[in-house]
């Protein structure tokens, strides 16, 4: 069985990543290690099987939960049969698109059979942009206080999905925040289902976002902010760079330059960045991804900003988390780099480190909408 509590590979660190959200929900830390055991350390093959089974498990259980009559059941077991589902297709490329496509619907029926359960609720929307529509949520606080929400768009990073993300962001619901999750261009149903490649400019659509956002009246328009989660440490930087209608802006990593700081970094993740890209070689991709920096733009950023980094990233270089960090134009700026092993925080996304690191990112958000 391989180690998903210190990983030192691939099939580790995915499922820390899993564990991590168990904590919100997205998944039971006892039923991952039953199923970690039944997968053969470095078999892709193996993995796909061990995921499928017990996300048709998970599911089966809620369907059955759901004709008792036992709902708030039946929306948990939903909730992990989304993720089981998601894990399923972590490792397949390129040339097994219909696979992960339809792993990804049965991921998306699930939360979405979870959502219709869930109490504040949890919209199923759309949004515009140009001849695009994106697939999104719109998630009601719960408890808001007397007023009109403070609300929060989230960006999840390369291959993370609305419907993983909302583990990531549940606490700011619970706090009483609405929060606005969009599978953006090169991201879940638009990479999946509509072939919508991810593009440098992510102002674009983080625009259209926004105006989704700001539409709803419920919603007070001075306390709006915007977070980005792993690859989003580039998304939701350069969305914040041409927004002037937002407070803040949380990088959950940051990433100046994907091609420096991502995909020259960590050459296992090229095969997952020339998929967002449209299925593009190694060389187009390279070509591609000179547009997908934060040179020239990053001063522009004038709004409050927290960034958080794991010193030992084996993903995205912490260096270019730095150099982003020390160009971006605000006054209101604070760096948060883990690098103490003992106290966790040094991987990716400080997955191993929530405990401490999301209150941190969520009282910051309080003190700034």
């Amino acid at each position: 069985m391989f180690d998903f509590f210190f990983p030192t590979e691939g099939m580790g660190s995915q499922t820390l990543r899993l564990v991590a959200e168990a904590g919100e929900g997205g998944g039971d830390v006892f039923e991952i290690a039953r199923v970690c055991r039944e997968i053969e350390p470095g078999n892709h093959e193996s993995w796909e099987k061990a995921w499928i089974a017990k996300a048709e498990d998970t599911e089966a259980r809620a369907k059955k939960c759901l004709a008792d009559g036992h709902e708030r059941s039946a929306m948990k077991y939903f909730f992990a049969a989304n993720q089981y589902w998601r894990m399923a297709d972590v490792f397949l490329r390129y040339d097994r698109n219909d696979e992960k496509a339809a792993y990804f619907r049965k991921s998306q029926e699930n939360f979405r059979a979870a959502a219709a359960l869930h109490d504040p609720p949890i919209e199923v929307i759309e949004v515009k942009c140009g001849d695009e529509t994106y697939d999104g949520y719109f998630c009601h606080p719960r408890n808001p206080k007397p007023g009109k929400w403070p609300a929060l768009f989230f960006i999840g990073g390369a291959d993370a999905f609305a419907e993983e993300i909302y583990f990531s962001g549940k606490e700011m619901v619970e706090r009483g925040y609405a929060m606005l999750l969009v599978d953006t261009p090169g991201r879940g149903s638009s990479m999946y289902l509509k072939d919508i490649p991810t593009r440098a400019d992510y102002e674009v659509p983080g625009k259209a976002c926004f105006d989704y956002l700001f539409s709803h009246p419920e919603i007070d328009v001075d306390r709006v902010g915007l977070m980005g989660i792993s690859m989003a440490g580039y998304y939701a930087p350069r969305v914040a760079a041409f927004e002037d209608r937002i407070k803040c802006l949380v990088s959950w990593a940051g990433c100046y330059s994907i091609l420096d700081d991502l995909y020259d970094f960590y050459e296992h993740l090229q095969p997952v960045v020339q998929r967002l890209l449209g299925g593009v070689s190694h060389e187009e991709a390279r070509e591609q991804l000179k547009a997908f920096t934060m040179e020239g733009i990053a001063q522009n950023i004038k709004v409050p900003t927290l960034m958080t980094h794991g010193t030992s990233d084996k993903l995205m270089n912490w260096e270019g988390a730095k150099k982003l960090f020390d160009e971006i134009g605000a006054e209101d700026k604070t760096l948060v780099l883990y690098e103490d092993p003992k106290v966790g925080g040094t991987v990716h996304c400080s997955h191993d480190c929530w405990v401490h690191q999301s209150p941190a990112i969520f009282d910051w958000i309080e003190e700034h909408l």
